[in-house]
């Protein structure tokens, strides 16, 4: 994968890139406003490149070498960065899984791993940014119960699709979705995984991935449950 120089707020950090997309060999990310709402719902780092309108996210490593040191080494530099296992790359191949399903999700542009294992940003993904789109979770938010059930069943439908595939989203929640200028849904996380091929397990997996935290309230994991239920006949 080819080297690149990419400036964070004006310090420079190495990564080696694979890319779907022509950037330069020296990159100039900056954080609007726009990036930083994002980190304050989330544990990554968001930057942009405004040249080329793609948003890079930072995953930070688990553990640092001064608090944890065996731990960072057998997680963050041997299982994720030498044997490939890193955050970005994960999430780059279920970005593929969910649009093989037949979902949209957003578009990858890039994955990459640092160059010096003692930088804590420790793999990065580049996707388009999509600076119009409105968070599922304040849409959410800000409709009346009718319309929020007919959202949570759109949503649903989506995990119906990725179930027929064999596999589940791990994080099943509205803030990992944003609705475009036409009110489609576009999957911007896509923490996936594939079912257990055992029809109990199956359904029990299906259910455990709902949350009546992470869909704000019991009654709207039951409908989800129940909705579930019905369209695969579990």
């Amino acid at each position: 994968m080819p080297l690149y120089r990419v400036s964070l707020n004006g310090v420079a950090r190495w990564y080696y890139m694979r890319t779907r997309f022509a950037f330069t060999s020296r990159l100039m990310l900056s954080q609007p406003g726009t990036t930083r709402q994002m980190e304050a719902v989330g544990s990554s780092r968001f930057f942009l490149d405004a040249a080329s309108n793609t948003l890079f996210k930072l995953v930070a490593d688990k553990y640092t070498v001064r608090r944890h040191p065996i731990k960072w080494w057998i997680r963050d530099i041997l299982e994720k960065r030498l044997l490939g296992g890193f955050d970005a790359l994960k999430e780059w191949r279920a970005n593929a899984c969910i649009r093989r399903a037949g979902l949209r999700a957003i578009e990858c542009r890039g994955v990459g791993v640092a160059l010096n294992p003692f930088n804590p940003l420790g793999s990065l993904l580049a996707m388009e940014h999509l600076g119009r789109g409105e968070s599922g979770a304040d849409y959410f938010r800000r409709q009346e119960e009718e319309a929020r059930l007919a959202f949570l069943q759109r949503v649903c439908d989506d995990a119906v699709a990725l179930i027929r595939h064999g596999y589940y989203h791990r994080d099943f929640h509205y803030g990992n979705l944003l609705l475009d200028d036409a009110g489609e849904i576009v999957w911007i996380d896509t923490h996936v995984k594939r079912l257990p091929q055992d029809a109990r397990q199956r359904r029990q997996t299906i259910v455990a991935m709902l949350s009546p935290t992470k869909l704000q309230g019991e009654r709207y994991r039951a409908f989800a449950e129940a909705y579930l239920i019905r369209q695969l006949a579990l």
